[in-house]
Protein backbone atom coordinates (compact mmCIF):
# COMPACT_ATOMS: atom_id res chain seq x y z
CA UNK A 1 0.00 0.00 0.00
CA UNK A 2 1.13 3.59 -0.98
CA UNK A 3 1.85 6.06 1.92
CA UNK A 4 1.27 9.85 0.90
CA UNK A 5 4.71 10.77 0.24
CA UNK A 6 4.42 8.22 -2.47
CA UNK A 7 1.57 9.75 -3.68
CA UNK A 8 2.95 13.37 -3.48
CA UNK A 9 6.08 12.02 -5.31
CA UNK A 10 3.82 10.87 -8.08
CA UNK A 11 1.68 14.12 -8.44
CA UNK A 12 4.95 15.73 -9.03
CA UNK A 13 5.98 13.75 -11.53
CA UNK A 14 2.68 14.42 -13.05
CA UNK A 15 2.63 17.76 -12.75
CA UNK A 16 6.14 17.37 -14.28
CA UNK A 17 5.60 16.24 -16.77
CA UNK A 18 2.32 17.93 -18.07
CA UNK A 19 4.41 21.25 -17.89
CA UNK A 20 6.99 19.56 -20.27
CA UNK A 21 4.19 18.36 -22.44
CA UNK A 22 3.11 21.85 -22.57
CA UNK A 23 6.14 23.61 -22.75
CA UNK A 24 7.14 21.00 -25.64
CA UNK A 25 4.12 21.36 -27.75
CA UNK A 26 4.27 25.55 -27.40
CA UNK A 27 7.68 25.14 -29.38
CA UNK A 28 5.75 22.82 -31.63
CA UNK A 29 3.56 26.08 -32.38
CA UNK A 30 6.31 28.47 -32.66
CA UNK A 31 8.07 26.48 -35.52
CA UNK A 32 5.41 24.93 -37.25
CA UNK A 33 2.78 26.36 -39.87
CA UNK A 34 -0.72 26.91 -38.09
CA UNK A 35 -1.67 25.00 -40.77
CA UNK A 36 0.01 21.57 -39.67
CA UNK A 37 -0.66 22.05 -35.32
CA UNK A 38 -4.21 23.31 -36.29
CA UNK A 39 -5.21 19.80 -38.20
CA UNK A 40 -4.07 18.03 -35.40
CA UNK A 41 -6.03 19.91 -32.71
CA UNK A 42 -9.05 19.61 -35.03
CA UNK A 43 -8.12 15.73 -35.20
CA UNK A 44 -8.50 15.77 -31.15
CA UNK A 45 -11.37 17.76 -30.84
CA UNK A 46 -13.19 15.71 -33.27
CA UNK A 47 -12.31 12.64 -31.41
CA UNK A 48 -13.61 13.69 -28.58
CA UNK A 49 -16.40 15.17 -30.10
CA UNK A 50 -17.39 11.45 -31.59
CA UNK A 51 -16.60 10.42 -27.76
CA UNK A 52 -18.87 12.23 -26.36
CA UNK A 53 -21.66 11.77 -28.66
CA UNK A 54 -21.42 8.17 -28.47
CA UNK A 55 -21.95 8.25 -24.61
CA UNK A 56 -24.62 9.85 -25.07
CA UNK A 57 -25.92 7.79 -27.41
CA UNK A 58 -25.39 4.67 -24.90
CA UNK A 59 -27.03 6.75 -22.11
CA UNK A 60 -30.53 5.08 -20.68
CA UNK A 61 -33.42 6.97 -20.98
CA UNK A 62 -35.03 8.59 -18.34
CA UNK A 63 -37.82 5.71 -18.66
CA UNK A 64 -35.24 3.14 -18.50
CA UNK A 65 -33.88 4.76 -15.02
CA UNK A 66 -37.37 4.79 -13.57
CA UNK A 67 -38.19 1.29 -14.35
CA UNK A 68 -35.19 0.08 -13.11
CA UNK A 69 -35.60 -2.68 -10.31
CA UNK A 70 -32.74 -0.46 -8.36
CA UNK A 71 -34.82 2.49 -7.73
CA UNK A 72 -37.87 -0.05 -6.29
CA UNK A 73 -39.00 0.84 -3.05
CA UNK A 74 -40.55 -2.43 -1.90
Amino acid sequence: MSNSKDLDRKHERNLADRREQIKRWAEYVRTHPDRDWSQQVNTLVNAQIQSARAQEDDRPSMDELRDSPLLDDN
